[in-house]
């Protein structure tokens, strides 16, 4: 089982993002995996041009040469694709979009009509399945509606809230949904579809107390951070 990991945040491994993508992997690599993992902000990557040259001109491959050459060979061979992203201002990071629109080159220009939806072919035979792990500081699921919009086949591992993660209160509070993390990579790993009751475990919904509390506790933190005068 092959696993391609990208993680979108700046932060890299100092962030929120970081820190889910390690835990799902810790699961991915005890049933099995290998896993190879990569921080966009360390790649050479450019935005789609709206050529059209990797549909028409020299099909399947694109104008740009950068490290979408070796990641788009990976990327079909991979059995499994983890995307981690943080949401800045209700969205995907732009390291993140320039990647996903580079694999416009992977689809053929006839449009075809699939589950109701018209859609453009994949070139490959086979697509990995997709895994999307993304994070926010507000404390509402909704700040991930744009995930679930742009990514509706994943499965989606959805943190709001995820400074919580560097307090004691915050991962005791969060102790079962990282486990289920965790197992859900292993469930993957082995070729197991990931039960339904696990993955609702997967996206954390606080109660109104605990909005509340991680609210107020921020603006503490805020407070004590802002210069005063």
């Amino acid at each position: 089982m092959k696993v391609l990991a990208f993680n979108a945040s700046p932060r890299k491994d100092r962030g929120n993002t970081d820190i889910l993508m390690d835990q799902f992997i810790k699961g991915l690599e005890k049933g099995g995996a290998e896993v190879n993992k990569h921080h966009i902000v360390d790649l050479d990557i450019n935005g789609c041009r709206s050529c059209y040259t990797c549909w028409w001109k020299t099909p399947g491959i694109c104008v740009h040469r950068d490290d979408m050459d070796w990641i788009l060979k990976e990327l079909v061979e991979a059995d499994i694709i983890l995307f981690g992203t943080p949401v800045y201002g209700n969205n995907i990071t732009h390291h993140m979009q320039r990647l996903a629109e580079r694999t416009f080159s992977l689809s053929l220009p006839e449009m075809i009509v699939k589950d109701g939806t018209t859609t453009h072919p994949g070139r490959p035979q086979k697509m990995p399945q997709l895994v999307i792990i993304a994070t926010c500081g507000f404390p509402e699921t909704t700040a991930f509606n744009i995930i679930r919009a742009l990514f509706p086949p994943a499965l989606h591992i959805l943190l709001p809230a995820a400074q919580i993660l560097h307090f004691d209160y915050g991962r005791k509070h969060l102790s079962d949904f990282l486990e289920a993390v965790s197992t859900a990579g292993e469930h993957l790993a082995r070729n197991e579809p990931v039960p339904e009751e696990l993955k609702e475990q997967l996206v954390v919904e606080y109660t109104a107390e605990m909005k509340k509390e991680i609210m107020e506790k921020h603006n503490l933190y805020s407070a004590s951070k802002t210069p005063s005068g």
